[in-house]
């Protein structure tokens, strides 16, 4: 496979993976409110009933922010050859992946993360041996990359719950049939 596709394969990834969490994530939280509030009562007001207040179109938001982020990356790598870089977001990508893994089996239900969650791992895993095979990345380069990438996603995920969290309450306030 060419590496450019390869790189490009990414963002298809990670949208499908996305969908699967634009899609199940509120009813799942829903449905599983009562026992996530009981199973992990420091977590839930902090983060767990938040991203289940958010509607679909503000989740769907922080998903598109983070889609268009990806593709410019990924489209300054294959022009450019920025290829410790790429594989820097790819590995931060991975780590989140396997985070997800992780809190499914704390959570001891299905997760709506899950299942793309380990078809997404797979490509992350080829992906990493191709690029290996390759000789085209400085894995020093692409350890500091992963690092960067990984505190600047947690950070910029922070930054647009924060933003959605806004957009929920102008889509409210706009589109609220009782004003």
């Amino acid at each position: 496979m060419k590496i450019e596709t390869l790189c490009w394969l990414f963002p298809v990834v990670f949208i499908i993976h996305d969908f699967e969490e634009i899609i199940m994530m509120r009813p799942w939280i829903s449905k599983n409110s009562q026992m996530l509030k009981k199973r992990f009562p420091v977590l839930y007001p902090k983060f767990i009933s938040k991203a289940g207040k958010l509607s679909t179109s503000s989740f769907a938001l922080v998903v598109l922010e983070e889609f268009i982020l990806l593709v410019i990356i990924t489209y300054i790598t294959v022009e450019y050859g920025f290829y410790s870089m790429w594989t820097g977001l790819l590995m931060a990508f991975f780590l989140h992946l396997i985070i997800h893994l992780i809190q499914s089996l704390v959570v001891r239900i299905y997760t709506p993360f899950i299942i793309t969650s380990m078809l997404a791992s797979g490509y992350c895993i080829f992906a990493i041996i191709s690029l290996q095979k390759t000789q085209l990345v400085d894995w020093k380069q692409t350890l500091y990359w992963t690092v960067f990438f990984f505190i600047t996603l947690v950070a910029n995920l922070l930054f647009v719950h924060k933003m959605a969290g806004r957009f929920e309450k102008w889509l409210n306030e706009k589109y609220d049939p009782q004003s």
